[in-house]
């Protein structure tokens, strides 16, 4: 699989929030996040001939949780069910990671999901070990990466 990593719009990552992290919204269209369009917003998607697989979107947002100066977070990280275990996600995080370093961050962290716990830690992720519900998704934990 060739993978390859690029920029894409806040309406290119709505199909796959929609098929893989919220299905229980009713339309594709409506898979937005209040601050898509913020001047500080990446969105990435991950391709294999010029197919989408995967996205993520990035945003200059702080936790006090961690006690880092400059921080980016990673926010509606999902790839397709056909691109699991063939380096999309990989791929997806290693940009998120080069590109918050490029905008000055000091660490990249997200809520991620229980599912997703081993795959962030196969990243080098680190997490708080605090669980928290989020409605109509799951319970969650923070993990972060320092940059």
């Amino acid at each position: 699989m060739t993978l390859t990593t690029k920029r894409i719009l806040a309406e290119d990552t709505r199909l796959i929030r929609h098929q893989v992290l919220w299905p229980h919204i009713e339309n594709t269209e409506d898979c937005v996040i209040d601050i898509d369009h913020r001047e500080d917003a990446i969105h990435l998607g991950a391709f294999e001939e010029g197919e989408l697989l995967a996205v993520c979107s990035l945003f200059r947002m702080k936790t006090e949780k961690l006690d880092y100066e400059q921080q980016y977070r990673l926010r509606a990280m999902g790839s397709l069910e056909k691109a699991r275990g063939k380096g999309a996600g990989r791929a997806i995080i290693q940009e998120a990671l080069k590109q918050s370093k490029e905008q000055g961050a000091d660490v990249l962290w997200c809520d991620a999901r229980e599912v997703a716990l081993g795959f962030y830690e196969k990243q080098g992720f680190h997490r708080i070990d605090e669980w928290y519900e989020v409605p109509r998704v799951g319970r969650h934990q923070l993990m972060y990466y320092p940059l």
